[in-house]
């Protein structure tokens, strides 16, 4: 048999396939066909999607080094004006 786990918020975190039958308040019986619910909330019987907030990534090492590259650059073609 299929089941969502949800956490106590409703949230599914588990699509799991289990040998037997399970009756648990955090264990959602899914259909074998049925999209999965994977970080979906469940609300009265329904899966409701989440607003999901957008990530902002640090910038990487890469991304620190070439902006220090071009600033260098920039401080040279200016004569040495700027403090970098």
């Amino acid at each position: 048999m299929r089941y969502a786990q949800i956490t106590q918020e409703g949230i599914c975190f588990a699509d799991s396939y289990l040998s037997g039958e399970v009756i648990a308040e955090d264990m959602i019986p899914l259909k074998k066909e049925e999209v999965s619910p994977l970080g979906k909330k469940y609300v009265d019987g329904e899966w409701q999607e989440l607003e999901k907030e957008p990530i902002v990534l640090p910038p990487s090492d890469t991304e620190l080094l070439m902006q220090s590259m071009a600033d260098l650059e920039l401080a040279i073609l200016e004569g040495g004006k700027k403090n970098v």
